[in-house]
Parts: structure tokens; C-alpha cells; sequence
């Protein structure tokens, strides 16, 4: 156990964050690096094939559609300028669902996106170098440079701007160059006829490449690291799909006005055969050296925003806490980079280049619909925030009917992609998101101890211990110890800091020096240094939740509570019950007969009753009487006119309970005769240090409450008592749903 509580306290309590490094240039850079792909270099000659001539024309549609959804994003990050781009803005105005929504089709469509670069630039670097690869042979060349890119901006953000700027701007230098001598060879019979398919064919070219004009939206990702964001992201996306657009568009033109457009369509390198008419025998380099540094550029900047996507679903608690951290030293998403970087790596494994194309073009157009909602909800609920202009209070209608249009341009296969990755999302929030977004935004936990060695195999229970009473908390604790002492476990000695509503919970926990002393005096007991005890501390608004959330954030087997009782009955029974229904823990409610007394129980009771106790009763008073060299008196009450049926029933029960006593200490039974059980144990209780009863079952749909039996028992006891509850496996699968 660290020797100063206080220092991993205050080192947790101020979390790791990134540095505004980024300016307007690099932002901007980001964004073009990733609109600027390999797509530029093929999909030209597809859509020359559906469109003709008119490929320029679904180019500029595409760019006024685009454009509304980049003044979309742009409104959202002047709004609410956080990290996370559109998972956060949909988060903030939409809740968990929105947020999870599209944040999860954001990541996939980033990280199916990073693969069609890879794949683009391993196939354009064997061309540059005269190689012949394999299917797999491009696979593996693509895998490398995945990996060399997560490795590389894992590292920080400096070297890779270094390198993201040679990328970028050295494959617009090579599209300017080419557009420059094109300009020489034009030919403007070319243009004619300009809709030899008909306008449906420009409409379906629209289809092709619209993927393309993806990648701005990224920016946004990067806002924690950006200076200025709220200034900064908006122009630098404007900016972005400015240049963007405004060379898109030149291309479409100098390679139609260039090369006539059956040879574009027919052609798998549209962009060599213009660059061979205006470079000559040289032109298949200079465009294989253009595809490599634009599908790197791509890759870079996709897989750098993705992983501050993932980053932001994880701090979010949508994805497992490590995705949520930045890493110490490199101020980056490290995690997160690498979990993106490994899962692009299976995707290139698993599925073939169409299935990913496919997925990415899914993704993508489902992801910008809940932003449209988001920027719609804020309009209406924030009239502040609405602007003068009436194109942009008309952004949210227009950019969600634009991207569901284009949403069924797709195929049925792409359809029905999109649809099981949709479903495998709500598998994931529902099962497991949901409950952590909960406990997230019900509180925030911080747990005292030095991390734990990754992926170390747990071993033993682990036993909450709610940490509230000096008075009873030495007894209640050695009634912990005596539990996992037996089999193994840890001890999660717990504290919740009572937050009021307006007030944040990091500042609630930067004042909590008192819960920290209660902490640290439970780590400093001898008995402590025989078992592992985890100090935590929780704000939160309702202490009832907080032990909830707690015991399920730390996946506990056993909850072990004070009951004070008397002048505090309703409040203490009410919070026993809250705790009953909601956490997936067994339970031991236990009141110390006398407070501050030094708690060595010798003589323990068991008042057996119903079955549904049984076992974890037994094991208590096993447990504690092996403990402290006591011995324990298993009881059963029977009516004074008592049937066969009923002492037959009583037999059965002291054999059960005996066949389940496996520690070592002494047992004795004790059947007594009464028809009032409750006065007969009271009076029988001042024979005892402690007696252990078990909790019915009763009430509305037989909710899990604290029964009377039992509370009776324990106000009127002449010692300590121990209640025991266990919650059935079936309730705690449905607790943890």
C-alpha cells in the first residue's frame, strides 16, 4: 500500500491532458490531408464512366452538398468546442444513444476508411517501384504502413505534423503540377456531348464520389489539441474543403478536357493516362509518387483523428477506460491509436476491398445524420443560438434530408452492411456502454492505489465496504477481513463524497481531505497488510447510487454495510433497500451493539430459516468464527405445537447448514420451541457477540427488500448483528444489463 494516500489522490484527481499545439495551418492540414486521398487518383475515372463529360457538374453538386454539412460541423464546433468532433456534439445535445450512435459509425467509417488508403498506397508504391505483389503481398505492405503510422503518432504530435505536412502539400504540388500542363494539352470538343448517359448518369457519378469529399469532420477530433478551437476548427474546415473542392473540381476538368472520357472510364489509373499525355514516359511515376504521398496523408490524418474519436468514446466510458487516457509522457491517445491501428489491421485481414469501400460509404453518410438532429435540438431548445442568416437555421433540415438521399443511393449490400454493423453497435451499448455512461454520469470514482499490472487474472471476491462511521468502521472492517481471509479477494473500502447538483464532482472530490483520513486509516491497520485493500472514493448526488454504481464499477461479489438504526431507521432502511434493488451484490447489513467497541466475536449464532440464505450465512459465521477462535450455534425456532412435517423440515435445514460449514471452528445446534420466534431470539441473542439472520423476500412482485423479521431482530438484539441477503444469480444478470 503507497505510503501517502494523498499523492495518488491528487495525481488521479488531475487527469492527464493534451497541448494546444496546433494552429490554424495544422488544423487545416488535417483536414486536407484526409479529403485529399487516394480516391482523387481512381474514382475520376469511375465517375467519367457513369457521367461523362459532366463529371465536373457531380462534383460541384457534391461540393455544395458537402459544403452544407462542413457550415454543419462548423456551427457544432463554434457551439460546443470539445474533443470528439460529432460523437461529442451529438452527445452533448442528444444524450448517451446519439452520442454512442455516432461516434460508433464515425470510428468504424474512419477505420474502414484507413484501409482503402492503405490498400491504396501499397498498391501505388509496388507500381512506383516495378513490384508485383500478391493480394496478401499488398495486404502486408499495407499492414506496415498502418502500423508505422499508429507507432508514429503514438510517439507525439510533433514529429508526425512534420511529416503529415510533406504528405499533404506534396500531393497537391504534384496535382498542381500535373493541372499546370494539362492546361497546355486541353481540348474543349471533349466537353461535348456533356450527358452522353443522361442526367441520371451525373446523379449516379454523385454516388461515386462523395466519399471523397469525407475528411473535414476529422478536424473536430482534435479540438483538446487545437488553439482556439472554437475560432480555429470552423475556418480550418472551410478552409479545407475549400481546397479540396477547388482541386477536385480542376482535376475533373483537366483530365476530361485532357483525355477523352470512354478512356477515363475504361482505365483502372485514369490519372497516368493524363499525366502520360502531359509528362510523357514519365507520367505513371510522378502520379504513383503523387498516389503514395496522398494515400499516406490520408492514412495519417484519418488514423491521428480517429484515435482521438476513440479516445473521447473511452474517457466517455463508452469503450473500456485504458481507450480513455492520454499517456503521460507523449501527451497523445496512445491506446487509442494502437486500438484503432490494430483493428484497421483486422479489417484489412478479414474483408475484402469492396466489402471495406462498401462499409466506409455506410458509415460515413449514418454517422452526419444525428449530428443534424443535434444542431436542430440546440436551435430550438437555445434560441441564443440561433443565427440572423436563415440558410443557417435551415442547415439541419437541408443536410439531414441531403445525407438520407444519399444514404439509398447506396446498393442493398451496402444496406444491409450498414445494417449489421448498426446492430452490432446496439449490442455493445446496451450491453455494455449503457451502465458505464450511467455510473459516469452519476458520479466519478477514483480508485487510490498504484495501477495494477495490465491484464492481471483476478483472483479471489472482492468485498465492498461502505466507509462512513469512525465508530463502526475498525468492526465492520474486521468483518470484511474475516470474509476474504477464508478464500482470497480484496477488500474496496468505499467513501462517497455527497455532491450537491450544482456543483461539479471533481470539485466536489478536490475538497474531500476528511473522507481521505477515513480512507487512510483503513489501509494503515495491521490486519490491513494481510489482505489487499483498495482504497475508493466516489462523488456523487445520491449515497444510495453511489455504492450502487460503485459495486458495479468494481464488479464486487459482497456488499457489507453499517445499519445504525434508532433515531435514523427510515433513512438507514431506505438506503438498504435502494442498495437491495439496484446493486448485483450479495449483502451484509451489520449493526455493532456497541459503538467503538473492540469487535472479537467468540460466540456466533446462525438462526436458520429459508434456503435462499443458506450458504452465504454459514460461510459468515465460519468465516469469522475461524477468525477469532470462536464457535458457532446453528438455531432453528419451531411452533410449540410443531407438525411432523415441520421438525422433519427443521432436520433437513441443520444438515444443510452442517454439510456447507468447511472452516474450522466448533459447531453446536440449538432447536427451541416458541410461537413468538422474534422475542425468543432477542432474548436468546444476549447469549451471543454476534447473531447472523437472513432477509425475506416480500413485497410488491417480490422486490428484494430488508424484511421485518430481520429488522425487528436487529433493533432489539442484546448483541451484534449480522443481516444477510443473497441476491439470486438470475437478478444480478439482470442488475448488470
Amino acid at each position: 500500500m503507497p505510503n501517502n494516500l494523498k499523492e495518488i489522490f491528487h495525481k488521479k484527481l488531475i487527469p492527464v491532458t493534451f497541448e494546444r499545439t496546433i494552429g490554424l495551418f495544422g488544423a487545416t492540414t488535417i483536414g486536407v490531408g484526409a479529403l485529399m486521398g487516394a480516391g482523387v487518383y481512381v474514382l475520376i475515372g469511375l465517375a467519367a464512366g457513369s457521367a461523362g463529360p459532366s463529371v465536373w457538374l457531380a462534383y460541384v453538386i457534391c461540393g455544395g452538398l458537402a459544403f452544407l454539412t462542413t457550415l454543419l460541423y462548423a456551427e457544432m464546433a463554434r457551439l460546443v468546442p470539445v474533443a470528439g468532433g460529432g460523437y461529442a456534439y451529438a452527445y452533448q445535445a442528444l444524450g448517451s444513444l446519439g452520442g454512442f450512435t455516432t461516434g460508433w459509425f464515425l470510428a468504424l467509417g474512419s477505420i474502414f476508411a484507413c484501409g482503402l488508403y492503405a490498400i491504396g498506397f501499397a498498391e501505388y508504391f509496388a507500381t512506383m517501384l516495378g513490384l508485383k505483389l500478391s493480394p496478401l503481398g499488398v495486404k502486408g505492405l499495407a499492414g506496415a504502413l498502418v502500423l508505422f503510422s499508429a507507432w508514429l503518432n503514438a510517439r507525439g504530435t510533433a514529429g508526425a505534423d512534420r511529416i503529415q505536412n510533406l504528405l499533404t502539400w506534396g500531393n497537391l504540388a504534384i496535382l498542381a503540377a500535373l493541372l499546370i500542363g494539362a492546361s497546355f494539352f486541353a481540348q474543349p470538343e471533349l466537353l461535348t456531348p456533356q450527358f452522353p448517359q443522361g442526367p441520371e448518369g451525373t446523379l449516379g457519378a454523385i454516388g461515386i464520389i462523395y466519399i471523397s469529399f469525407f475528411g473535414y469532420q476529422l478536424i473536430a477530433n482534435n479540438a483538446d489539441e487545437i488553439k482556439q478551437p472554437e475560432v480555429t476548427i470552423p475556418k480550418a474546415m472551410i478552409y479545407a474543403m475549400g481546397i479540396a473542392f477547388l482541386f477536385y473540381l480542376l482535376v475533373a476538368l483537366g483530365s476530361i478536357l485532357t483525355v477523352p472520357w470512354q478512356t477515363l472510364a475504361a482505365s483502372s489509373a485514369p490519372l497516368v493516362d493524363v499525366a502520360t499525355v502531359v509528362f510523357g514516359g514519365w507520367g505513371w511515376v510522378v502520379i504513383s509518387i503523387g498516389g503514395v504521398l496522398a494515400s499516406a496523408g490520408a492514412l495519417n490524418s484519418t488514423l491521428l483523428s480517429q484515435g482521438r474519436q476513440i479516445y473521447a468514446m473511452g474517457k466517455d466510458r463508452f469503450m473500456p477506460d485504458l481507450i480513455g487516457k492520454v499517456h503521460e509522457k507523449s501527451k497523445t491517445p496512445r491506446a487509442a491509436l494502437l486500438t484503432g491501428g490494430l483493428f484497421i489491421l483486422a479489417f484489412l485481414l478479414l474483408f475484402q476491398l469492396e466489402f471495406i469501400a462498401k462499409a466506409a460509404n455506410f458509415c460515413l453518410l449514418a454517422s452526419l445524420l444525428p449530428i443534424s438532429l443535434a444542431l436542430r435540438k440546440i436551435y430550438r431548445q437555445n434560441p441564443a443560438h440561433r443565427p440572423a442568416q436563415w440558410w443557417k437555421r435551415a442547415l439541419p433540415g437541408l443536410t439531414l434530408a441531403a445525407n438520407i438521399g444519399l444514404l439509398f443511393t447506396l446498393d442493398w449490400l451496402s444496406l444491409l452492411f450498414g445494417l449489421q454493423l448498426g446492430l452490432a453497435g446496439g449490442v455493445v451499448y446496451f450491453f455494455y456502454s449503457r451502465k458505464r455512461v450511467v455510473r459516469q454520469e452519476g458520479g466519478m470514482q477514483l480508485k487510490l492505489t498504484e495501477e495494477k499490472p495490465r491484464f492481471q487474472l483476478r483472483s479471489g471476491e472482492r468485498v465492498l465496504m461502505p466507509v462512513a462511521n469512525p465508530s463502526t468502521q475498525r468492526s465492520i472492517f474486521e468483518l470484511c477481513h474475516a470474509i476474504v481471509a477464508q478464500k482470497g479477494g480484496e477488500i474496496m473500502a468505499l467513501h462517497i463524497v455527497d455532491t450537491p447538483e450544482q456543483m461539479d464532482f471533481r470539485a466536489a472530490l478536490s475538497g474531500s481531505d476528511k473522507s481521505l483520513e477515513l480512507l487512510e486509516r483503513v489501509t494503515t491497520w495491521p490486519t490491513a497488510e494481510k489482505v489487499a485493500v483498495r482504497p475508493i472514493i466516489r462523488a456523487s448526488r445520491k449515497l444510495g447510487m453511489g455504492i450502487v454504481h460503485a459495486a458495479e464499477e468494481e464488479s464486487c461479489d459482497i456488499t457489507v454495510m453499517g445499519y445504525s438504526g434508532h433515531s435514523s431507521k427510515t433513512t438507514t432502511l431506505n438506503l438498504m433497500e435502494l442498495v437491495l434493488n439496484r446493486a448485483p451484490t450479495d449483502f451484509i447489513f451489520f449493526k455493532l451493539h456497541k459503538p467503538n467497541e473492540d469487535f472479537k466475536p467468540k460466540r456466533i449464532a446462525v438462526s436458520l430459516g429459508g434456503r435462499l440464505n443458506l450458504n452465504l450465512m454459514v460461510r459468515l459465521a465460519g468465516s469469522v468464527a475461524a477468525q477469532f477462535g470462536g464457535e458457532i450455534t446453528f438455531l432453528n425456532i419451531l411452533p410449540k405445537e410443531y407438525t411432523p412435517a415441520q421438525q422433519a423440515e427443521s432436520g433437513k435445514i441443520f444438515i444443510e447448514a452442517i454439510q456447507r460449514h468447511s472452516a474450522r471452528a466448533l459447531y453446536n445446534i440449538q432447536v427451541l420451541a416458541s410461537d413468538q420466534p422474534i422475542d425468543t431470539l432477542v432474548e436468546k441473542s444476549a447469549h451471543f457477540d454476534l447473531l447472523i439472520v437472513g432477509a425475506t423476500k416480500v413485497g410488491l412482485l417480490q422486490q428484494m427488500v430488508v424484511g421485518n423479521f430481520a429488522t425487528q431482530i436487529t433493533e432489539r438484539a442484546q448483541c451484534s448483528v449480522a443481516i444477510v441477503r443473497v441476491n439470486p444469480l438470475g437478478r444480478k444478470l439482470m442488475q448488470g444489463v
